[in-house]
């Protein structure tokens, strides 16, 4: 486990070190894997610059990359060969409520490469026109957040170590309650998809996709949680680490009834993966008497794991050679949770021939997890006792982006903001975190 640095707090020795405790983590299992699955299932509107300024609203639009990883039946409108790549700048920031100390990083990625290869005769108007396939990458999440928490005085951890099934052999403070507290979360990681699409187009009025989707995702989380008594302490520091890869199939359609209107509707299911969970822990004191604990120090485990099932459907209103207006509703379901839902509007506009400016926002809801856990299975070891319970996420972003007869270029800038409640341990009061993202995405493509 790699050691937290310049968290403002001296880690204090004891006798031997005291690790991770069967029955520490009084979270139920289910909470807690329910949190974990939660953590990874959850999506950013990240991609090409116009898919961001865009704010994702192209399920009825396609022919964008980002946009066919989202309905595969986008695709169906390419007409020519196309290679593309996307940088992501990000800056992350975190705050408490009422407090100085912030967490902020700032974060480079690839946020999506792709190349497009397109058969067919568009000489004609009727019957099946067109075949195109698509390879892909695309980051769906990155996880590059620092929190920091602070209270002055609040229930006490000790509680609920004590109502763990474990023959305790340190000493840890009685208190009901203590004199301050502070918790530090370091949070890295990342959710990628690698796509292989297919599209049809027929008579230029329905166009038919289908995509494998791969994805792999990895998420640590390494914590440190103080409390203060007077002249005792308690440190609970927690490393918590998830890989894991998945399969799974996206499928979607886009039909033009009208010359100025495509409705689209794309599906995708729940993937069929795995995840490996490792954990490792120390609880240390500093107590008048001081002891250890013959706890195993860390503790693996795999389970099956799904991505959640996906369901978008949108409109798009054609507003001649001038651009067009989207509006967008995106439903996810995870297992034993109930259901985001994401509202997205974007507009794009044509002032000149080959000049593409776009505007989007979108709301998104999030997982809702309960808040009372009971005691977790003794039989495998978590000792981080935190949680966190996101709120609402808002997105505003605008574009602007160059299409030439062999090179385009685009670029997007993204603000996004979004309230959780950061919880140290079961009995705690919430962290009122603030956390928002100032995000930069540059596009550049060749086609012909």
């Amino acid at each position: 486990m790699r050691n937290l640095r310049n968290i403002g707090f001296r880690i204090l020795s004891v006798r031997r070190t005291v690790c991770v405790l069967s029955a520490l983590a009084v979270f139920d299992v289910g909470f807690l894997f329910s949190q974990d699955y939660t953590r990874l299932s959850e999506r950013t509107i990240i991609g090409t610059a116009r898919y961001v300024g865009m704010s994702g609203a192209m399920t009825a639009i396609g022919g964008d990359p980002s946009a066919v990883t989202d309905n595969p039946a986008g695709l169906g409108l390419y007409r020519r060969a196309e290679a593309m790549a996307t940088m992501d700048i990000g800056i992350d920031r975190t705050l408490q409520t009422d407090q100085e100390k912030t967490g902020k990083t700032l974060r480079f990625s690839l946020a999506q490469a792709s190349a497009v290869f397109s058969l067919g005769d568009f000489s004609k108007d009727d019957g099946l026109i067109a075949y195109n396939f698509m390879i892909s990458y695309k980051r769906h999440r990155t996880f590059f957040r620092d929190y920091y928490g602070y209270a002055g005085s609040g229930p006490a951890l000790a509680p609920l170590l004590s109502k763990a099934d474990v023959e305790w052999d340190i000493a840890i403070p009685n208190h009901r309650t203590q004199d301050s507290n502070a918790f530090r979360l370091y949070e890295r990681g990342q959710v990628n998809e690698f796509g292989l699409d297919w599209a049809m187009n027929y008579s230029n009025k329905l166009y038919f996709g289908l995509g494998l989707r791969i994805h792999s995702y990895s998420l640590t989380e390494d914590a440190l949680y103080q409390e203060v008594y007077g002249k005792d302490s308690l440190y609970n520091k927690s490393y918590v680490s998830h890989s894991g890869v998945g399969v799974g199939v996206a499928a979607g359609f886009i039909y033009r009834p009208l010359s100025w209107l495509r409705l689209g509707l794309a599906i995708h299911t729940p993937t069929l993966g795995s995840l490996r969970t490792y954990t490792d822990g120390k609880l240390q004191t500093k107590t008048d008497t001081l002891g250890t604990s013959n706890a195993p120090s860390l503790a693996f485990r795999d389970m099956d794991f799904h991505l959640p099932v996906h369901l978008s459907t949108s409109a798009a209103f054609q507003i001649g050679a001038y651009g067009m207006i989207a509006l967008q509703y995106d439903l996810y379901k995870q297992l034993q949770s109930p259901i985001i839902h994401s509202l997205r509007a974007g507009v794009e506009v044509i002032p000149v021939m080959g000049m593409y400016i776009n505007a989007g926002y979108a709301c998104e809801s999030t997982f809702k997890k309960e808040e009372t856990p009971v005691l977790m299975d003794p039989t495998f070891d978590r000792q981080d006792t935190y949680s966190q319970f996101p709120r609402t996420a808002q997105y505003a972003s605008v574009a602007l982006g160059y299409r030439g007869s062999f090179i385009m270029v685009q670029a997007a800038y993204q603000y996004r903001w979004q309230h959780i409640d950061l919880f140290a341990h079961e009995n705690a009061a919430p962290y009122d975190m603030n956390a928002t993202t100032h995000r930069i995405v540059i596009t550049i493509g060749w086609h012909r």
